[in-house]
């Protein structure tokens, strides 16, 4: 058992003061090859009661980190010379760094597909002019018909009539505001009836457009007037 004994070391870690019992041999070889354990650290056989140094048992002295002798080499190497930017003269300002200028051409990009866009849209109704009517179309005697014409001036007139006949007195030279006005009270009554609008071919489509949208929103509110005074007549 003894015999046994002696093939386990005993540890004492003298850092940790940490003792590891029965080490194998081999395990305290690789230990110290990784640097845990040091030349002051204490070793004794298992089952054994006297201590001793690592550093002075020759079973382990190969396996000991050894100091690197002095070389000329490493003298040489430290000696090179070591060579550093120094500037000179006065430092340089911000005024002499060179300016990044791909901002400033993004924006200058960027803001002229903005007014070249806008200039399009706002310029596009000046050019949509009315086309001549190439076929008239049969339409009954009840018709409403809103004329629109331009003065040399670039003014715009309304005038008002029904049927084939031509625009009474009141109903000429108005304005878009009055042209509404009076095309609804000839549009009271309940009955269907069609309107036709006249407009000269240099009128720009945005004042057709303007009161065509304007009898669609009186047409929905005579259809809902209509039906409420329905739905009340219903016994």
């Amino acid at each position: 058992m003894a015999a046994e004994k002696r093939r386990f070391l005993d540890v004492w870690i003298i850092e940790s003061n940490t003792v590891y019992r029965e080490v194998p041999y081999t395990v305290v070889c690789d230990w110290i090859q990784q640097g845990r354990l040091l030349e002051g650290d204490q070793l004794k056989a298992s089952g054994t009661s006297e201590w001793f140094s690592l550093g002075s048992a020759p079973a382990f002295a190969a396996y000991l980190p050894r100091a690197q002798p002095f070389s000329a080499e490493d003298q040489a190497e430290a000696l090179q010379p070591v060579q550093a930017e120094f500037a000179s003269g006065q430092p340089r300002g911000a005024d002499d760094e060179d300016v990044d200028m791909i901002p400033l051409i993004d924006v200058s990009l960027v803001l002229l597909i903005f007014f070249m866009m806008t200039t399009t849209v706002a310029g596009a109704g000046s050019l949509i002019h009315t086309p001549f009517a190439g076929q008239g179309t049969q339409l009954s005697s009840g018709y409403i018909w809103i004329g629109l014409e331009r003065s040399p001036t670039g003014q715009i007139s309304y005038s008002l009539g029904k049927g084939d006949g031509g625009a009474a007195e009141g109903n000429r030279q108005l304005n878009e505001q009055q042209a509404i006005q009076h095309a609804a009270a000839l549009l009271k009554g309940g009955q269907r009836v069609n309107v036709h609008v006249r407009a000269d071919r240099t009128v720009p489509y945005r004042y057709i457009k303007r009161m065509t949208l304007a009898l669609d929103e009186y047409k929905a509110y005579i259809r809902k007037v209509y039906a409420e005074v329905t739905t009340k007549d219903i016994p």
